[in-house]
């Protein structure tokens, strides 16, 4: 049985510190698993039968962190994103809408580790570092994806909320940015630079994006552009999405393909089996006269990678890389029209998985490019560094963020063109904010992505095989490795170059130069013991050969496990 009450008392260390105690009997219900879990970039993910303890113990630390923020309210999202349908997981949204806060992770990790009898001291290692009161009772949001054990894993989050005397919402079926969305909101109403207080529920969320793209295609011939055909992996962007056409009453057209019950999960669907595999998903097969456009999203709806056929019935995909190139012209363009707005800097984060040719148009538009650990939450904590930022992974994780700097630039650029009747510089300010409105600004999100997307699309008069012709790819290749020991390899800050094993980064120097425009790296995973391989060259044959060489020479250097590998594994 649950532990009926919270013990507080006041800490020997500091009389200003309150300690957390779990009774052993209550940290008994759900003993933890064997294996040592890690909070990675995306939270714990595993096999769903093993994760009871840590959704338990993650309800107790979502209350300590909503009460080091004062009482705001932080979220608990129930899923495992683009993983196979067994696999669960569990994501913390931090009070300003954005990924848990990295200082906290190492906490999540001890909790999620630490033994029955040791939980209630490291709930309260915690409390004394954070300095952590109990004047506020800690609130936390849930949300959940449509997996069968969701729902049975929420119930055990909200549990461990209860057990350290939280307030929690159950927020039901969600996708991970809505998740994002409510908690940011939900901190934020009121505050004019983030939106008003009607906004502030999963009906607010469609009612924000669909005001913004209204104002941004409110000029563009929309009509005749035809139907967008997504792909929702059998996920829980399904029913949110069509949720969203129902709002936007006929103004895009929407054929929602890859519903829940119609498959497993992820399989042979989604952004991740889309960008990774590059090939269609099941059920966009050529030609569907009718859907000139595909996209795809993942199991939680935060990525979203577009597709198509040309007239010939190739099929060509349209990654994280061509969106961020689209953002950052559309950024560009408008902000051309506005002259420049002075002080503001502006920026495309990328990784080391950026394809060149994307970073060769980047530069052509005259924006900074910084690089970044892959990972969004790296990504995001750089494009803070700047007024306005596009960043978007290869596999469609991103966003376009506005900081309030930029945004009070804006309105007061609106206002004065309107001032001094300049309707083209009003309609250009005013596209800004309403794509500062319609993409979301904490998290990647699919939906507003998508929306983002299509708005631009229209605005342009082009179809997909417009956007794709921005630039052309360089023919690249992904691949993994098993190895013995992952932590033999290290990287640069910005992983395009091996540090350890001393003989690895010369092989893959030596490898580059045999291929034209030729690229490789190779980093370590973040949740397995595979490293991945990465390659790039001016052909799609020489990109392959030149991803199993990279793989060849990280088996030699790296400890690779079983035998050398002579074909690639996606």
């Amino acid at each position: 049985t649950l532990f009926p009450y919270t013990t507080l008392f006041r800490s020997h260390a500091s009389s200003r510190n309150n300690m957390v105690f779990v009774s052993v009997e209550a940290a008994k219900k759900y003993p933890k698993p064997a294996a040592k879990l890690g909070y990675g970039t995306a939270g714990f993910r595993t096999k769903a039968e093993v994760l009871d303890s840590t959704f338990y113990r993650m309800g107790m630390l979502a209350v300590l962190r909503s009460r080091s923020q004062g009482g705001l309210a932080v979220g608990l999202m129930v899923t495992a994103s683009h993983n196979p349908e067994p696999d669960n997981g569990i994501k913390l949204v931090d009070s300003d809408g954005g990924m848990l806060a990295q200082s906290w992770e190492a906490y999540a990790t001890a909790v999620a580790n630490a033994p029955e009898a040791q939980l209630s001291a490291e709930l309260a290692k915690v409390v004394q570092a954070e300095g952590i009161g109990d004047s506020t009772k800690g609130l936390v949001l849930l949300g959940q994806d449509t997996r069968s054990h969701s729902a049975r894993l929420s119930s055990i989050a909200l549990e461990g909320v209860a057990v350290v005397s939280g307030v929690a919402k159950d927020c039901g079926l969600l996708t991970t940015p809505q998740l994002h969305h409510l908690v940011r909101l939900g901190n934020g109403a009121g505050k004019a630079l983030i939106g008003p207080a009607e906004w502030n529920s999963e009906e607010g969320y469609y009612t924000m994006l669909w005001e913004a793209y209204a104002q941004l295609t409110s000029d563009a011939a929309t009509k005749d552009r035809g139907p967008l055909w997504v792909d929702c992996a059998f996920g829980v962007g399904a029913p949110q999405i069509e949720a969203m056409a129902a709002k936007m009453g006929g103004a895009l057209e929407l054929r929602v393909a890859n519903k829940p019950g119609g498959g497993e999960l992820n399989l042979g669907c989604g952004a991740e089996h889309v960008q990774k595999g590059r090939v269609p998903p099941a059920g966009y097969e050529a030609p569907i006269a009718d859907c000139r456009r595909a996209c795809s999203v993942d199991g939680d709806a935060d990525r979203i990678v577009f597709h198509y056929y040309t007239q010939q019935g190739l099929w060509k995909l349209l990654d994280g890389d061509k969106i961020a190139a689209l953002c950052a012209s559309f950024v560009r363009d408008e902000l051309a029209v506005l002259g420049g707005l002075e002080g503001l800097t502006i920026a495309v984060v990328q990784t080391a998985y950026a394809n060149g040719a994307a970073s060769s148009y980047m530069r052509s538009l005259g924006l900074q490019l910084p690089m970044a650990k892959t990972g969004v939450k790296f990504l995001h904590h750089e494009a803070l560094n700047y007024d306005i930022a596009v960043y978007f992974e290869a596999n469609g994780h991103g966003t376009l963020i506005f900081s309030d700097k930029a945004t009070r630039a804006l309105l007061d650029a609106k206002k004065q063109a309107e001032d001094t009747k300049d309707a083209a510089k009003v309609k250009a300010a005013s596209r800004l904010l309403a794509a500062r409105q319609l993409i979301n600004q904490a998290v990647g999100d699919a939906i507003s992505d998508m929306l983002f997307v299509e708005a631009v699309l229209a605005m342009r008069g082009w179809q997909l095989e417009d956007w794709d012709g921005l630039y052309t790819d360089l023919p690249s290749r992904q691949t993994k490795l098993p190895v013995m020991d992952r932590a033999v390899v290290e990287c640069t800050e910005d992983e395009t170059r091996t540090t350890a094993p001393a003989s690895l980064q010369p092989a893959l120097d030596a490898l580059m130069k045999r291929f034209p425009q030729g690229r490789c790296f190779v980093r370590p995973s973040g949740t397995e013991d595979v490293v991945r391989v990465y390659a790039e060259a001016e052909t799609q044959a020489q990109a392959d050969e030149l991803a199993l060489l990279t793989a060849q020479a990280a088996h030699q250097h790296a400890g690779g496990k079983g035998p050398k590998p002579t074909t690639m594994v996606a």
